[in-house]
């Protein structure tokens, strides 16, 4: 009976023990990196070959002087170095409008984890896709939060991109997305859309994220509304809603490829008043929507969106995911990250593979997600303006550039393809003032790349130095802030803030 005794005691002890550390470790806060002081107080880029995402060309030779936040000057001359001025020889080196990433997820610990990964990779600004509707959700952040990170970041105090937008949490129709959230939230009539912008407006949010299944007639109301409000309505093409009609009732932006496969083919108007378009989505409709592929329809789209200026994300990533779901050599992408996040990424790919096992269902998806690269092609032609967003929030910025090699495989002329991530992000925004090409009187963004590429766009990557705000971010701590944000990705402190984040979220 002792024994017995003894042993649950001890049994207790390392149970309290066990809650004890795994406690300490949840509200021990995480080390936050902030941008280095600056030992100059301005800097010239001598001789570098400057590319101009404005005007389709590469001006070699370029002299940059930047003091403060701004650039001050571009200039053919060299400049008189002056004190405290820090030089930096661009001889052979290439400098690049810093980049968007214009389909991104922020999560609680993106400062952490992803924000320093951004600035490395020369994305210094996002728009983040989904906005949490409290603090309890692991996979999105708030608008206070984001305040917070973005004021942090403009003080130097933490090391990431600017946010853009304010986006709410999916709107996506009858069902209860939150644990006692209020009806109108889901949206099911007219009233309640409207009712549900008034909530988004009052809330400070900016950006009106649309999903699926919201209603026909809900929508409708929900963009009006949205417009009166001063809000712009993104995300999803709904199923009952065609992307005529969206980009018509003023739809800002649309994502992913598949929504206008979906638009494109002969059956179209059955899936918009089918009771439950949603329950189509497997092997055989995704085979029929290839083989019934309307040109003429799809030129009608595109004229639309055109016309009405309707961004297009295509966030091809996403289809290839669908596509490579079983590759091994696609899945090592996920190899250095954190074991659970890993662990999610993994699953979501064998979920889409036990969909349908055959060998058929992997070719569709392949065919899929190559006739997005036409897609993407044929909106470029027509006119349509078109943005470079990831869509992979466990590899924060380099999976935008996974991105810009995909628009360039889709036929999109290299310019082309930088300026979906640098100047028509910031004319999305309207902030082209600031942003988006390197100019005098403009934010100081800048990327210092060691190629060209506009010879070939893999070269985005290789990159010597970052100018975020006025600060420098040269190739040392480039390397640095990626290995030091691995490192701690990795650890025990940001697994059990996962572990315990994930448990909050169940609770949403």
């Amino acid at each position: 009976m002792k024994f017995f005794k003894k042993l649950l005691t001890g049994s207790l002890l390392c149970l309290a023990g066990v809650v004890g550390v795994f406690a300490l470790l949840v509200f021990y806060p995480l080390p936050q990196n902030g941008f280095a002081r600056q030992d100059y107080n301005a800097y010239v880029i001598r001789n570098i070959s400057l590319i101009d995402v404005e005007n389709d060309t590469v001006l070699p030779g370029r002299n940059i002087l930047i003091r403060g936040n701004l650039i001050a000057s571009v200039s053919e001359t060299e400049f008189d170095v002056l004190p405290g001025q820090g030089i930096i020889d661009g001889t052979g080196k290439f400098a690049l409008p810093a980049l968007w990433d214009m389909h991104a997820h922020l999560m609680q610990l993106s400062p952490a984890t992803g924000y320093p990964l951004f600035i490395a990779n020369g994305v210094t600004n996002v728009r983040d896709m989904r906005g949490a509707i409290n603090n309890r959700d692991l996979f999105a952040s708030s608008v206070a939060r984001t305040k917070a990170w973005n004021a942090a970041v403009q003080l130097g105090e933490m090391v990431g991109p600017r946010v853009h937008g304010h986006t709410s949490f999916a709107v996506e129709g009858p069902h209860r997305m939150f644990k006692g959230s209020p009806d109108y939230f889901n949206c099911t009539t007219p009233a309640e859309a409207k009712k549900l912008i008034h909530y988004l407006k009052a809330h400070a949010f900016t950006q009106v994220k649309v999903y699926n299944n919201i209603p026909r007639a809900s929508f409708f109301a929900l963009a009006a509304e949205a417009k009166r409000a001063g809000l712009d309505v993104v995300g999803h093409k709904p199923y009952r809603v065609t992307a005529i009609e969206a980009s018509n009732a003023g739809m800002k932006s649309l994502e992913h490829a598949r929504f206008l496969l979906w638009e494109s083919f002969s059956g179209a108007d059955e899936v918009v008043t089918a009771a439950n378009p949603g329950k189509r989505d497997n092997s055989n409709f995704r085979k029929r929507l290839l083989a019934e592929h309307d040109t003429v329809k799809l030129r009608q789209i595109l004229e639309t969106f055109a016309r009405n200026r309707t961004w297009y994300c295509p966030t091809h990533l996403t289809r290839k995911a669908d596509a490579y779901a079983g590759n091994a050599e696609f899945r090592k992408r996920y190899d250095h990250i954190n074991p659970l996040l890993r662990f999610l990424s993994l699953e979501d790919l064998d979920a889409t593979i036990s969909e349908d096992t055959s060998a058929t269902a992997r070719e569709v998806y392949l065919d899929f997600y190559l006739q997005g690269y036409r897609i993407s092609h044929q909106a470029y032609r027509q006119g349509v303006k078109l943005l470079a967003g990831s869509d992979v929030p466990e590899l924060p910025g380099s999976s935008l550039h996974d991105e810009l090699w995909e628009l360039r495989r889709a036929g999109l002329p290299a310019f082309e393809v930088l300026r979906t991530a640098t100047l028509y992000p910031a004319q999305y925004f309207n902030a082209e003032a600031r942003y988006g090409s390197i100019r005098a009187g403009k934010v100081a963004d800048l990327v210092i790349l060691n190629a060209n590429p506009v010879t070939n766009i893999s070269h985005t990557r290789s990159i010597s130095g970052v100018f975020f705000n006025g600060n420098h971010v040269a190739d040392a701590r480039v390397k640095a802030l990626i290995s030091q944000t691995n490192e701690l990705s990795n650890g025990i402190l940001v697994s059990a803030k996962l572990i315990w984040a994930m448990l909050l979220n169940m609770t949403i």
